[in-house]
């Protein structure tokens, strides 16, 4: 009797679809979210970035692209601009809904952001990063 390993290894000879699990449809690749900022992958989650002026504003979302609380999430950003690197703290808006974070940098076309994520604690750090598809200035 064949192996379920043989079955793949013919069906891929044969190009017939493969009998292994498919991949998960919810992969965000970089698009406008919601809130007008890039939004992508970020884990098991979508995160969407917002840059302005010198402003990230970080939205939370799961893999359906409904919004989740900042509350309990905690990230920090290393941006790339003007030939610079920072590393900023994001904090919590008063609403819960998104987190913020500031920093000395225009929010241009060149603007490259990593976005370390700790969604809860306990959990691991995970990261994204992110180009933004068109800077507000």
């Amino acid at each position: 009797m064949p192996t379920k390993r043989s079955l793949m290894i013919a069906a891929a000879m044969l190009g017939l679809p493969s009998l292994a699990p498919a991949p998960p449809a919810f992969a965000h690749g970089p698009s406008r979210g919601p809130n007008g900022g890039q939004m992508q992958d970020i884990g098991a989650y979508h995160g969407e970035l917002l840059a302005e002026g010198g402003r990230l504003t970080f939205f939370l979302f799961d893999a359906n692209d409904r919004p989740l609380s900042a509350t309990g999430a905690t990230a920090t950003a290393i941006v790339l601009a003007g030939g610079r690197q920072q590393t900023l703290a994001f904090a919590p808006r008063p609403d819960g809904t998104a987190l913020v974070a500031t920093g000395d940098f225009r929010a241009d076309p060149s603007l490259r952001v990593v976005v370390q994520l700790v969604p809860a604690a306990g959990q691991p750090r995970i990261l994204a990063r992110y180009a933004p598809i068109e800077a507000t200035r």
